[in-house]
C-alpha cells in the first residue's frame, strides 16, 4: 500500500512510520526539516512540505495515496492551533479531493470535554473546553464534512493520554520521580482512573482504522484504563519500592491546584489533580467489536519499560 503520514516526527508517528516499512508498505512523510535531519530509514520517502505550503505542492503528497494518517497537530503554542490544526486539515483536504482513497483523522478523547465521572462512547455530547480541543473538534469536522461529500472514505481514532518510554510530555516520569523519592500520595477516595493508552496500541488501533472498510465514516475510542492504585502498584514494583499509602482529601488538593496554577512550571495545578482523582472511563467496546482490535502491549510492560527510561536519565 501507498502510506502518507503528517506528524510522522512526532511520538505516535514516528512509530506509525516504522511498522507500516515492517509491513512492507510504501511510506512518504511531510516534514519542514530537512532529510539529513530526520533519522528514518532511506525507504522512506520525504516531501519538504508545510501545511501552509501552496495547493499543489500539497498535491504532490497525496496524488495516488492508499491511506493519509492525518497526526500533525500544534499542541504547545496555543496562538498557532487554529492555523495549523484547523487552516493546516483544511489544506490538505482541499489538495486530497479525489487524489486519495481513505483518511485517518488522528483526533483526541478531549474533544468530549472536562468529564471527571461516568463512562464515555463515541456517542458522547462534543464539549471542547480549551482551544487545543477547539481546534481538534473543528479538524474533525472537516474531515467527516469531506466524507460526507465523497471525496474519499475515511475513519476517526480518539486516544486518551499515549503513553510510553519514549514520549517527550514529562508529566509520568515525574510521577515515577515522586514515586521514586518517597514524594507520591493518593487524591481524595480509592478507584479514580488512569486513562491512558500505550503507544504501540494506538498504532495497532490507527493501523486498523487505516486498512479495515468498516471504519469508513467511523469514529472510534481507543484507551486502556487501569485505576491509580493498580497503575501505581505496578509502577512502585518496577522500582522496587514501597507502595504508597498515604491519601490527601481531593477538596484540600483542589485549592492546592488553583494555587499552582498561577505558578509557571508549578507541578501541581488542577489540571494534575484533576488527571489523579478522575473517575471517567472511555469505553473501547466499539472498536473491540467492529474492527477485532485487541491491544499488542499491556500498559503494565509499558510502565515497567518507563520506569526503565526514568532509571537511565
Amino acid at each position: 500500500m501507498k502510506i502518507a503520514i503528517t506528524g510522522a516526527t512526532g511520538f505516535i508517528g514516528k512509530k506509525l512510520v516504522m511498522k507500516h516499512l515492517e509491513m512492507g508498505d510504501d511510506v512518504q512523510i511531510m516534514s519542514r526539516k530537512k532529510r539529513s535531519d530526520l533519522d528514518f530509514p532511506e525507504l522512506v520517502k520525504v516531501h519538504h512540505l508545510d501545511l501552509m505550503d501552496q495547493h499543489e505542492k500539497l498535491i504532490s503528497f497525496v496524488e495516488g495515496i492508499d491511506v493519509l494518517y492525518h497526526c500533525a497537530a500544534e499542541i504547545k503554542d496555543e496562538s498557532k492551533m487554529f492555523q495549523v490544526n484547523v487552516q493546516g486539515t483544511k489544506n490538505l483536504l482541499d489538495a486530497a479531493k479525489g487524489r486519495l482513497k481513505h483518511w485517518v483523522q488522528l483526533s483526541s478523547t478531549g474533544v468530549y470535554g472536562h468529564i471527571l465521572s461516568g463512562e464515555v462512547f463515541e456517542t458522547q455530547k462534543i464539549d471542547p473546553m480549551n482551544t487545543y480541543e477547539r481546534s481538534k473538534v473543528a479538524a474533525d469536522n472537516l474531515v467527516i464534512y469531506a466524507g460526507l461529500n465523497n471525496f474519499f472514505t475515511y475513519g476517526i481514532l480518539r486516544p486518551s493520554n499515549v503513553f510510553g518510554p519514549e514520549m517527550s510530555n514529562q508529566s509520568l516520569f515525574q510521577l515515577v520521580r515522586a514515586l521514586d523519592k518517597g514524594m507520591f500520595f493518593f487524591i481524595g477516595p480509592k478507584g479514580a482512573n488512569a486513562n491512558y493508552v500505550p503507544v504501540d496500541n494506538v498504532v495497532q488501533a490507527l493501523i486498523l482504522v487505516g486498512r479495515d472498510k468498516r471504519a469508513n465514516g467511523r469514529i472510534y475510542n481507543i484507551s486502556d484504563t487501569r485505576t491509580i492504585e493498580e497503575f501505581i502498584a505496578q509502577a512502585a514494583k518496577c522500582l522496587g519500592k514501597a507502595v504508597p499509602k498515604l491519601r490527601v482529601p481531593l477538596f484540600l488538593m483542589k485549592g492546592l491546584g488553583l494555587i499552582g496554577n498561577m505558578i509557571p512550571g508549578s507541578p501541581l495545578t488542577t489540571g494534575r489533580v484533576d488527571a489523579l482523582s478522575t473517575r471517567v472511563r472511555y469505553d473501547i467496546g466499539t472498536i473491540e467489536k467492529e474492527l477485532d482490535y485487541t491491544p499488542v502491549v499491556t500498559m503494565e510492560q509499558v510502565i515497567e519499560d518507563l520506569v526503565e527510561a526514568y532509571r537511565r536519565r
